[in-house]
């Protein structure tokens, strides 16, 4: 098995391959370790033939061979994973694109790649009320046994991962970047909940930092992944149309969540209706158009917040949709920033709430 991954891992991280070009050569291949063996069969430029010859006369000593097998070392470590496309633990979903990944990285729960996922996405930017339906819609899909696949960015990626965990069901967050790079970096503590509770997966090998190409490259994996596509709230030129078109162009339903017609953030959920997408009310309307049979996951424990005050219980309940700044908080409160100070500090004293460099986020606990 390692010498098959190190092989996969060895041809993943080869300079200037690409998957359009890598999909050809498997065509042509008999395994990947047969790339390195006769780098003159196959149809690459001159500076990739290089490269392979260079591999296969300085063996281990090779840097890219070396970088494989720091890779493999770190899959190694609990709840690592390194899923190669031949691997039985490859998500059957993925393998229906014409250009899935040769490898893929993944901290958490593999298993719930073999389960129904949707997809969940929005804006970056989202309104509190869309913030409450995504946190509902994935707390309540969750429930019923379906896995919320979704960006691990900050607004509605964020508040559907959070509304799944909520309730202990399963959730994935598909990163632009390596999976331990942890981008964008106020949402460490939610990452940390992924990795222990859900599954943190990405294309990208180790280190990989984020680059505005990997986002909508990252958004076909998402859609890709999902038995449909759920945009809760978006722009005319939101990336979640992206990830919606990738849906469309793979065969997948797409629904849409409407909102105020003067709401700018609306408008590519009403663009998406107005062109045959479905209307979503709420989680019942997934379940229907999938004819889903109910496995409900075990609910998560309520935390006891009897002893808070009002104003401390209304400061938990909006970070529960995501990570806010102290003036976001007072924005939201209609209240002077001065006026929180003291009810903040006894929830950090008391742990509940914990400060990132986005703002304030729930702890783990909460």
């Amino acid at each position: 098995m390692h010498s098959d991954t190190l092989a996969w891992l060895r041809w993943v991280l080869v300079p200037q391959l690409g998957l359009k070009r890598s999909h050809t050569l498997l065509n042509l291949v008999d395994s990947p370790a047969d790339l390195f063996r006769h780098p003159e069969r196959w149809p690459l430029p001159e500076a990739v033939k290089v490269t392979l010859r260079a591999m296969h006369r300085l063996g281990e000593q090779h840097p890219i061979h070396r970088q494989a097998l720091d890779q493999l070392r770190w899959a190694e470590r609990a709840n690592h994973h390194l899923i190669s496309l031949a691997d039985g633990a490859y998500p059957p979903n993925l393998n229906q694109i014409h250009d899935a990944p040769l490898m893929l990285w993944g901290i958490g729960d593999t298993g719930l790649l073999q389960t129904p996922q949707i997809a969940l996405v929005g804006s970056r930017h989202a309104s509190p009320g869309a913030l409450s339906h995504a946190h509902r819609l994935a707390a309540d899909l969750a429930r019923a046994g379906l896995v919320v696949t979704s960006g691990g960015a900050l607004g509605i990626d964020s508040a559907s991962h959070r509304g799944a965990l909520a309730v202990q069901g399963g959730t994935i967050a598909v990163l632009g970047c390596g999976v331990d790079v942890g981008y964008p970096k106020p949402n460490k503590a939610l990452f940390a909940s992924l990795a222990s509770q859900g599954l943190l997966l990405s294309e990208h090998p180790l280190g990989t930092q984020p680059r505005p190409g990997h986002f909508p490259r990252r958004n076909r994996l998402i859609s890709a992944l999902a038995e449909l596509v759920v945009v809760v709230e978006a722009t005319l030129n939101s990336g979640s149309l992206v990830t919606a078109q990738h849906g469309l162009d793979q065969g997948k339903d797409i629904f849409a969540m409407p909102g105020d017609i003067g709401n700018p953030n609306t408008a590519g959920c009403h663009r998406l209706i107005q062109d045959g997408a479905y209307l979503l009310a709420d989680a019942k309307d997934i379940l229907r158009h999938l004819k889903f049979q109910q496995h409900p996951s075990p609910q998560a424990e309520p935390i006891a917040l009897d002893h808070l005050s009002p104003l401390q219980q209304k400061i938990m309940a909006l970070l529960r949709f995501g990570i806010l700044p102290l003036d976001g908080l007072a924005h939201h409160l209609e209240l002077a920033v001065h006026q929180l100070l003291e009810a903040i500090l006894e929830l950090e004293l008391e742990g509940l709430i914990e400060q990132q460099p986005g703002g304030y986020t729930l702890s783990d606990i909460a």
